[in-house]
């Protein structure tokens, strides 16, 4: 497996800044045109459509109580490939210059695309991570709040049913995870917040 290969998608919180004004930062960079779509109410989204037909989002984030609502924004990009990278750091960049910042409460997620991946490759990363993941928390300085609700650790009873079962098919993995087949996860699904093996069946289809 080529890491090059696999197809991605990033969600970056940032605080201080207006959902417009980001969306417009992303737009300096990407091109096309700016909307601000405004449905559903609840995420007042904003909607960034590239040179390449891509939609770049910009959300409001609950999770970021320490600002007013106007100043919370997630972005949300589309599919990336590797090749996207240097496009992706002169958004961040774009974003900062307008006056976007992180705080204690703000996180980065990162999805990645299922296809690229064997049952037995996600069984191993789990493993992995949740032997050292006590080292990856203090080397990313985690916040302890985040912990207990949009970082949280490995699931240790997933790990020993894994071992106990030893999943052959990313669908006896996806048995394992919720607890029952389940092919079609909610966006907002429970088991979203550790390290999650759902990506592998909600991201980049």
């Amino acid at each position: 497996m080529d890491l090059k290969d696999i197809r991605f998608g990033i969600e970056i919180e940032t605080v201080r800044q207006t959902r417009e004004k980001v969306a417009r930062a992303i737009q300096s960079v990407v091109g096309g045109t700016v909307l601000h779509t405004g449905m559903p109410q609840c995420h007042d989204p904003w909607e960034v459509t590239d040179d390449r037909g891509r939609k770049w989002k910009v959300v409001a984030d609950g999770s970021l109580t320490n600002v007013d609502a106007k100043y919370r924004a997630e972005i949300v990009s589309p599919i990336l490939v590797y090749g996207d990278m240097d496009q992706l750091q002169e958004v961040v960049r774009a974003v900062r210059n307008a006056g976007a910042h992180i705080s204690s409460q703000c996180g980065v997620h990162v999805h990645l695309d299922a296809d690229a991946f064997t049952a037995k490759a996600l069984v191993n990363l789990a493993k992995i991570v949740n032997k050292q993941e006590d080292l990856i928390v203090k080397a990313l300085d985690v916040n302890e709040r985040r912990l207990t609700s949009y970082a949280k650790k490995v699931n240790g009873e997933f790990i020993e049913k894994i071992e106990k079962r030893k999943p052959k098919s990313k669908d006896e993995l996806n048995k394992l995870w919720y607890g029952y087949q389940n092919q079609s996860p909610t966006h907002y699904d429970s088991t979203r917040y550790y390290v999650e093996p759902e990506i592998m069946w909600s991201c980049c289809k």
